[in-house]
């Protein structure tokens, strides 16, 4: 049996959530390969469009935000702003890839390839089972084109009712969570992870995080920490954002650890007391299985707004805001005692640690069962 999961680089969840399922595909003895629809089709136009959607977002986040809108009330418009809209090279491109290869099953980690999915199997291209799996705790408005694949697995139950308003058959709808890696379904005592990392043991440590590209005002709201009179020590992991950990070296205090770019960030969730975070869906997946309470700052307009409304109405996370800064939260959360504890017990409820093995299972019994039906 072979599996084949197509991602897409924009940011990093899409292609760690890629990895989470390769990992325990392999891990039960099957084999899966995991292909880039960027860099297999066009690297040129794929990265034009990834370079459009960080330009848009971090500076034009109020035009984004009100097309996103548009795209979740009007089914014309998402068929006229479609990135895959009268691009009959990619899928023409992507065609190819299976002249060689013919994989039991194909999984989809991001919209983008699972439209691409969506129109060869509309052409009779592909015939074997297709699974897409949304990475945010909502429903993107293209998922709602792709009614030629077998399932789509959302990231939690609660998102029935939306799928049903949409139009989307639920009976296709697999609520399974958002698929992390294995070092995030363990625990390590905090003083020996705050060991590990050459942190103070003793110390409440505050997590910063801005995704991979550090997005976010996360300069003022480290210089904001810096300026409370409390024994806490604060790590900023900058992600790509190599100006903002320059400016943040400049510091040179004791409390604030910087790091860039780091593989571990399990490791760290398990140092920190709380973490102070932009909504991204598989950070949100990563920190509910390690029951960290959270902070939410600066959701980029569309999913991530949704993903925040989600965390507040779920009771898992408090929002930062101009009028309720990092600080006031922080002070907040660790003057209630019962409410952190509160958050921990919700967040170990709502999480689905489990999502890699369950698609994993899922995807296999679906192959032997459409080889028993022939």
């Amino acid at each position: 049996m072979q599996i084949a999961i197509i991602s897409v680089t924009t940011g990093n969840g899409h292609n760690s959530t890629a990895d989470a399922i390769a990992e325990e595909f392999h891990r039960q003895g099957i084999k899966a390969v995991k292909e880039d629809l960027f860099e297999y089709c066009s690297s040129f136009l794929f990265s034009a469009l990834d370079r459009g959607y960080q330009f848009s977002t971090r500076y034009m986040p109020r035009q984004f935000g009100s097309t996103y809108n548009g795209l979740e009330s009007h089914g014309a418009l998402r068929k006229l702003l479609s990135p895959m809209s009268g691009n009959g090279y990619v899928v023409r491109k992507f065609s190819e890839y299976f002249r060689g290869n013919t994989p039991d099953a194909i999984i989809a980690t991001h919209v983008f390839a699972a439209q691409v999915l969506n129109e060869l199997k509309s052409r009779g291209v592909l015939d074997m089972p297709l699974i897409g799996i949304i990475t945010d705790y909502c429903i993107h408005p293209f998922w709602e084109e792709c009614t030629g694949l077998d399932y789509i697995v959302t990231a939690s139950g609660h998102l029935r009712l939306s799928a049903k308003k949409k139009g989307m058959d639920i009976s296709r709808i697999l609520p399974f969570g958002i698929p992390i890696k294995p070092g995030f379904l363990s625990q390590v005592p905090k003083e020996t992870a705050r060991q590990m990392l050459g942190l103070n043991p003793g110390q409440r440590t505050i997590l910063m995080m801005g995704g991979s590209m550090g997005y976010g005002k996360l300069f003022s709201h480290v210089q904001e920490l810096l300026e409370m009179e409390e024994n806490q020590q604060i790590v900023c992991i900058c992600g790509n954002n190599q100006k903002l950990y320059q400016n943040l070296k400049e510091f040179a205090n004791p409390n604030l650890h910087v790091r860039g770019f780091v593989d571990n960030v399990e490791t760290y969730m398990d140092a920190a007391d709380c973490i102070v975070t932009k909504p991204g869906g598989l950070t949100l997946a990563e920190l509910m299985a390690k029951k960290l309470p959270a902070i939410l700052i600066n959701p980029i307009p569309g999913p991530e707004e949704r993903n925040l409304d989600f965390m507040l109405n779920c009771g898992g996370a408090v929002k930062a805001s101009d009028y309720f800064p990092v600080s006031d939260a922080v002070y907040f959360l660790f003057s209630n005692p019962g409410r952190l504890r509160l958050m921990r017990e919700t967040l170990g409820q709502i999480a689905h640690p489990d999502a890699a093995r369950r698609i994993c299972d899922f995807t296999i019994k679906t192959v032997k069962d459409a080889v028993e039906a022939g």
